[in-house]
């Protein structure tokens, strides 16, 4: 073993080899001593040492890997919108035309170009949100669960929020309402029944020691049957008779109305006079991750003067990109906002959609593909209970089974699902490029396997 561990190539040596010669030395250094030492423990364990040229085939190969990019471009044939695990909502060219230059170049982010003084960033939006919602002031953080967090800390420390047992919500990742508002230094005072809560429910819990009244919209699930909730409203008016502050966390939200939806918009809840309301930008807004508040001006003003708006600050590209998404529901463009459309999509164009992919996708060899009705949904926790009529295609490549080519599919950008042992693409989500690029990854895939069965291959 001494002599074998005595036989690993010196790093001054590997680093002269003329293969090398283009690449970052420092860098080169750092991953080829990674890579001998990974050898070294193979060796201790009595397996063989590589040829010299493997060795250094292996440093090529993770040098590479780790210049390339991690992040790729997904085609979504899931039939869910908002998808969280591809990234969320998808921003237009469109929007992005508009950001680019900003970007690029200095620009006004906290700077008054009039008065030539320093000013807050957050006034890029704020007439946008307000235009929208009629409300008083507005302010953004970096998604909801800060915005959660600073408004307990700001208005409950230390004091009672008041919250029904129905809507103690674990959202994404496994974060919990109750932890977030505990980690904000509230204390939660648990009101009703998991199923059932009424509005004398909440009057019975306040107390001197009481700040806040809260209502949790129950975004990524649904109770029915035997249930009953308190309206916003009525919540808000309690609140203000015992001079508390009552805040709405709304989770998804939306500003433009979608047919068949029993829920407030936004614009709804603001008629409201509510004190506080919080929603993510990133979900039915349309927009980038964010956590935006808007209500009354003075609880907006303390917000601000609260330390941990520093820390909860949202970052320049997220600023532009919301007030672009602000403008365009301003200006009614919603082309500009894909989330919208999608969602909006009639089941003709759907049709439509399916049976151009069915078309492109037919004639490649032994790929068997029917048009069939779908559902699909939001997703992001929002509009749980809702399922949108949707069409696509249900595919299989005998004798690829039905895992291993979705498989295939994924390390090719392309992510749909399976059922009934089939591979399903909804066509909700696909844009017009999507479509010959679909049509180039299962002819891959096919080329693929007829190669792998090749006699000249196997011989």
């Amino acid at each position: 073993m001494r002599e074998q561990l005595c036989q690993l190539p010196k790093i001054d040596k590997i680093l002269k080899e003329p293969c090398f010669k283009a690449k970052n030395p420092s860098l080169l250094k750092q991953i080829a001593q990674e890579q001998i030492h990974l050898l070294r423990q193979k060796l201790l364990t009595n397996l063989p040492l590589p040829p010299y040229e493997d060795i250094l085939t292996a440093i090529e190969t993770a040098y590479e890997n780790l210049l390339t990019p991690s992040l790729k471009p997904i085609i979504n044939a899931t039939g869910v919108i908002i998808q969280t695990n591809l990234g969320r909502s998808v921003f237009s060219p469109k929007l992005l035309d508009g950001i680019f230059p900003l970007l690029c170049e200095y620009n006004n982010l906290e700077y008054d170009l009039q008065m030539g003084q320093r000013s807050e960033r957050y006034e890029h939006i704020k007439q946008s949100i307000c235009a929208l919602l009629g409300c008083e002031d507005a302010l953004i953080v970096n998604n909801n669960a800060s915005a959660v967090l600073l408004i307990a800390n700001t208005f409950a420390k230390n004091k009672e929020i008041i919250i029904s047992r129905g809507e103690l919500v674990e959202i994404g990742g496994s974060f919990r309402i109750p932890e977030v508002i505990v980690s904000a230094g509230g204390i939660l005072k648990e009101v009703g029944t998991t199923n059932k809560t009424h509005l004398k429910d909440y009057q019975n819990a306040i107390s001197s020691d009481s700040a806040m009244i809260m209502k949790v919209h129950q975004s990524n699930f649904k109770q029915i049957g035997f249930t009953k909730e308190v309206l916003f409203e009525d919540l808000s008016a309690l609140a203000k008779k015992h001079e508390l502050v009552d805040y709405y966390d709304v989770g998804s939200g939306f500003i433009a109305p979608f047919a068949g939806i029993d829920e407030p918009s936004l614009q709804e809840i603001a008629s409201k006079n509510p004190s506080l309301v919080s929603f993510s930008g990133d979900k039915l807004l349309g927009g980038p991750q964010a956590g935006i508040i808007f209500g009354k001006k003075h609880l907006i003003d303390q917000l601000k003067k609260n330390h941990l708006l520093r820390a909860l600050r949202v970052d320049k590209f997220s600023i532009f990109a919301l007030s672009a998404i602000f403008r365009a529901y301003l200006e009614n463009d919603v082309e500009s906002i894909p989330t919208l459309q999608m969602i909006r999509q009639s089941e003709e164009e759907l049709l439509a959609k399916a049976k151009q992919l069915a078309e492109l996708l037919s004639p490649l060899p032994n790929l068997c593909c029917e048009i069939i009705a779908l559902s699909s949904k939001a997703g992001g926790g929002a509009l749980s209970a809702q399922e949108f009529p949707s069409y696509g295609v249900a595919l299989t490549i005998p004798p690829i089974k039905p895992q291993i080519l979705h498989t295939k599919m994924r390390l090719k950008g392309l992510v749909g699902r399976i059922q009934n042992n089939k591979i399903i693409l909804d066509t909700r989500c696909l844009q017009p490029h999507h479509f010959k690029q679909i049509q180039d990854i299962f002819a891959e895939i096919i080329d693929e396997e007829n190669n792998a069965k090749s006699p000249i291959k196997n011989a």
